[in-house]
C-alpha cells in the first residue's frame, strides 16, 4: 500500500491532504442522535450527511491516501543545522513511573463493546420484566411505558394500555432497545479505557447519572412535563443494572494494544507487499 515517495528533499514533504469529510460523518451521526428527541427531519439529514461524509472519507483514503506536497523552504529561510551534543536523554517508556507515552496505552475491542451491550440490555430487560411482575402483575408496564415514550417520537402511536402484550410493539421496541444498548456498548467499549479507575465505577455509576439528567432536560425541552410520567427512581436504578453489567462484561475483554505508530495498512488491516529497503 505504501511507497517510497520519488520526491528530492529539495522539492518538498509529503503530507495528508485535508479532508473535512470525518466531520461532516460526525455531524450525520450527531443529527442522527438529535433526532431521537427533536424531529425526523434530522434523522434523514443526518442519514444523507453520515452516508455522505463516510463515501468520501473513504474515497480520501483508498485505495491510495491522498497525499499534498508542502514545499519545502529556501536555503537562506531553513534553520541552521542542528550540532549534536554528547549527552545522553533519558527517553519516557510507557507505564514505568507512572509515564503514559500515548493515551491510552489498551483500549477493548468494538466485540467486547457488543457483548457488553447486549449483556448490560438483556440484564436490564429482565429486571425490568420482574419489576413489573412483583408491583403491577404483569410483566410488561415498563416495555409498553418505554414505547409510549419513544414512539412518539417516531411518529407512531403509543400502546392502548399498559399491561397487556402487544406483540407488534414489543418486537418495535426490542428492536430499539438492542439498538440503543449496542451503540452504548460501543461508547463504553471506547471511552471507558480514557477514564481513571475501574469500568464499574464508571459505567456502573457516573455515566447512568450523567444520561439519566441529560434525558431528564431533553424530554423537558422537547415535551415540557413528560418528564413526570417517568419513575425515574426505577429508570436510574435500570440503567445502573445496564452499566455494571456492560461495564463488568467489557472489563473483562482480552485489550488490545492502540495502532497509533502502525502505518495506514497495518491500521486498516490490510496485506501489503514489503519494499526491498524494509527487508
Amino acid at each position: 500500500m505504501e511507497t517510497k515517495s520519488e520526491l528530492a528533499p529539495e522539492a518538498g514533504v509529503e503530507l495528508p491532504a485535508s479532508t473535512s469529510a470525518p466531520l461532516y460523518f460526525a455531524l450525520g451521526l450527531s443529527m442522527l442522535l438529535a433526532s431521537l428527541v427533536t424531529n425526523v427531519l434530522f434523522a434523514w439529514t443526518g442519514g444523507a450527511l453520515a452516508i455522505w461524509g463516510a463515501v468520501a472519507w473513504w474515497r480520501e483514503m483508498f485505495p491510495h491516501e491522498q497525499k499534498v506536497v508542502e514545499p519545502a523552504q529556501s536555503e537562506a529561510e531553513r534553520a541552521p543545522p542542528v550540532k549534536p551534543v554528547p549527552e545522553r536523554v533519558r527517553n519516557l517508556v510507557a507505564g514505568q513511573d507512572g509515564h503514559r507515552v500515548r493515551l491510552p496505552l489498551e483500549y477493548h475491542p468494538y466485540s467486547g463493546g457488543l457483548r457488553g451491550g447486549l449483556a448490560g440490555g438483556a440484564a436490564m430487560v429482565v429486571a425490568a420484566l420482574l419489576y413489573g411482575l412483583v408491583t403491577d402483575g404483569s410483566p410488561w408496564p415498563l416495555v409498553n411505558g418505554f414505547a409510549a415514550l419513544v414512539f412518539p417520537l417516531f411518529g407512531a402511536p403509543p400502546p392502548p394500555d399498559s399491561l397487556s402484550f402487544h406483540p407488534g410493539i414489543a418486537a418495535a421496541a426490542g428492536l430499539l432497545h438492542v439498538s440503543f444498548s449496542l451503540m452504548l456498548g460501543l461508547v463504553y467499549a471506547s471511552v471507558l479505557p480514557m477514564l481513571p479507575g475501574h469500568p464499574r465505577l464508571w459505567g456502573g455509576l457516573v455515566a447512568p447519572l450523567a444520561w439519566s439528567g441529560a434525558g431528564f432536560v431533553c424530554l423537558e425541552l422537547v415535551d415540557p412535563g413528560s418528564a413526570g410520567r417517568i419513575q425515574w427512581g426505577v429508570f436510574v436504578t435500570l440503567q445502573i443494572i445496564f452499566g455494571m453489567t456492560a461495564g463488568e462484561v467489557i472489563s473483562r475483554s482480552r485489550p488490545v494494544q492502540t495502532l497509533q505508530s502502525y502505518p495506514l495498512a497495518a491500521r486498516a488491516g490490510l496485506e501489503a507487499e514489503m519494499r526491498e529497503d524494509d527487508t
